[in-house]
């Protein structure tokens, strides 16, 4: 969606091919090695980017590595003494064990350490934080309402969110046959007595306004959602981002998408909202 607002395209590799490595929620750093080289003019990531460092190194001062693994030891140095330490991790190491938990230091290793089968566990053994005290610090911030609120044109909030079917923007699981079996539209669920009020039945297309934009999604109504709100999956290419706003937590810098004011109307061509829904999602 966003290389539209491009002016160049630089095509990458996908995890399958290219070098590198990935971390799960355990902690686990395993190793990613290419399957297939990238298909045309395609390349990996760390390519593209050496590349365009080049064009802001005139002075040949610096020197990029081409390598995925000597990357990694980069990074190594830079986590060395922080909580997540992998100064003692390199590609081979990683490959060898099938995968390593951090923290692994550069000291346990030149101790003659094995990397440590089952990680160590944060937090609840102790409770100790990486502070003085040992104590977590929860810093209370000031809570600043600044939105927007329905209103007499905007009556609704639009609250959006994720199904369980597809990931972020559809770029992968928009091509699988059972996810968009399951979720292939975009749909809002709008409560029983809204919808009877604007007349709208199970299964047909309203438009939803902002104060930005429009957009046109099938309703399903269910008790799910209180009278004044809708909720609507954000997956769906040129939907949700029609309507929401684009306004910023002052603190977290995290957008308000999930606390927007949008009005609904009732479509009378339904023919005419199906075939503008089916262009909205094509990607």
């Amino acid at each position: 969606e966003s290389a539209q607002y491009a002016h160049v395209y630089l095509p990458a590799g996908t995890w399958a091919e290219k070098e590198g490595v990935m971390t799960n929620t355990e902690r686990r750093i395993n190793l990613v090695k290419p399957l297939t080289p990238p298909p045309g003019t395609a390349k990996p990531d760390l390519w593209i980017f050496n590349r365009v460092a080049e064009r802001f190194n005139r002075d040949a001062k610096m020197k990029f590595p081409e390598k995925a693994a000597d990357i990694f030891l980069e990074m190594g140095e830079l986590s060395r003494g922080r909580l997540a330490d992998i100064s003692g991790m390199n590609h081979d190491l990683i490959e060898k064990n099938r995968g390593i938990q951090w923290p692994y230091t550069a000291a346990q290793r030149e101790r003659g350490e094995a990397p440590p089968q089952g990680g160590k566990r944060l937090y609840t053994a102790d409770g100790e934080f990486r502070y003085p005290d040992g104590r977590a610090k929860l810093i209370p911030l000031p809570f600043i309402d600044n939105n927007e609120v329905p209103d007499g044109n905007f009556p609704v909030w639009l609250n959006t969110g994720r199904l369980i079917e597809h990931w972020h923007g559809r770029t992968k699981t928009g091509k699988i046959g059972n996810n968009n079996k399951f979720s292939p539209i975009p749909f809002i669920e709008i409560n029983p007595d809204l919808a009877d009020e604007l007349g709208v039945q199970r299964g047909e297309y309203v438009r939803m306004v902002s104060r930005r934009g429009d957009a046109v999604a099938m309703a399903q109504p269910t008790q799910r959602v209180p009278k004044n709100m809708v909720f609507l999956p954000f997956h769906f290419f040129d939907c949700a981002n029609r309507l929401t706003l684009g306004l910023l937590d002052p603190h977290s810098r995290q957008p308000a998408y999930k606390q927007s004011a949008i009005r609904i109307e009732k479509i009378a061509d339904q023919i005419a909202a199906a075939k503008l829904s089916m262009e909205m999602r094509n990607f």
